[in-house]
């Protein structure tokens, strides 16, 4: 299978859906099965992502896949347009966006899933429903799973440690990519063996965008937006320490030269911005 680029469909099967290929993508997955995409999830076990009540994440394991599998996600209005248009969008530009960024964080390194397909279906006129598949992760967990671990929740503070440098370090490789993730929580970072050797991974770049460089002050914000997912949840409220949240901030910033030495002083001038980051600065006093 030939996979061309993310700006002409790879093919074209029924004639109400077009599929595309992700260009750096090593799997080959048979048309037949990404064209009937949707009556194969109807059999698969699922999850809520954006619209709480709807199932718009699973786990596809097929038989003739030899990796551990995929991860199928559609794609779903979340908040308050959630009830209104579900699953429908007007246009594709949103999915194909996605697509190249997944790509292009792939291609630059950073620590994520693979994208591997996009499955646009055309419902009436401009309204679309969309289907990203990406390569599954074996073994990963959100980070809010983890928040819910009994065993995570008792760890030391070297483990602890581990896991925040691995957060830290994958959201570096974000920003160092030139992307600015528009909803960084603790959904959308997994990780592998976290009490162990952990690796974190950034997905969903959903609205995600691009740009030749990403300055300080926008790397702060796509911190404070993580550190508003913290206060989201019960779990991770009680769960995420206090010198936790201090840590992540620190360890990122300490991997450039630039800002290391002055973390403090960044710290301070960007909780002037944010109400996020008051918390932060209160801390350092």
């Amino acid at each position: 299978m030939q996979h061309n680029n993310c700006v002409e469909p790879a093919l074209s099967t029924r004639g109400a859906a077009r599929i595309y290929l992700a260009p750096g993508s090593n799997r080959d997955i048979p048309l037949q099965a990404l064209d009937h995409l949707p009556e194969l999830l109807r059999e698969l076990p699922g999850r809520p992502t954006r619209q709480p009540g709807r199932t718009t994440c699973w786990v596809w394991r097929p038989s003739w896949c030899e990796g551990p599998g995929f991860m199928v996600r559609q794609y779903a209005h979340g908040g308050l347009l959630g009830p209104l248009f579900g699953v429908l969008f007007v246009g594709e530009g949103r999915m194909l966006r996605e697509l190249r960024t997944a790509q292009h964080a792939t291609d630059s390194g950073v620590p994520t899933a693979p994208p591997v397909a996009l499955r646009i279906e055309r419902v009436l006129g401009p309204l679309v429903r969309a289907h990203l598949v990406t390569e599954l992760i074996p073994g990963a967990r959100n980070l809010l799973e983890l928040c819910r671990d009994p065993d995570i929740r008792r760890s030391g503070a070297a483990r602890r440690a581990h896991l925040i440098r691995a957060v830290a370090d994958a959201v570096a490789a974000l920003h160092d990519a030139g992307i600015v993730h528009a909803d960084l929580n603790l959904k959308n970072i997994l990780v592998q063996d976290p009490t162990g050797d952990p690796r974190a991974f950034i997905i969903d770049f959903d609205r995600a965008r691009v740009a030749p460089a990403v300055s300080l002050r926008q790397r702060m914000r796509n911190l404070a937006r993580l550190g508003r997912s913290v206060d989201k949840w019960a779990a991770s409220r009680t769960a995420v320490r206090p010198l936790d949240r201090l840590r992540l901030v620190r360890l990122y910033l300490r991997r450039y030269p630039a800002w290391g030495n002055d973390w403090k002083d960044i710290l301070r001038r960007h909780g002037t911005e944010r109400p996020a980051h008051s918390f932060f600065r209160r801390r350092i006093r």
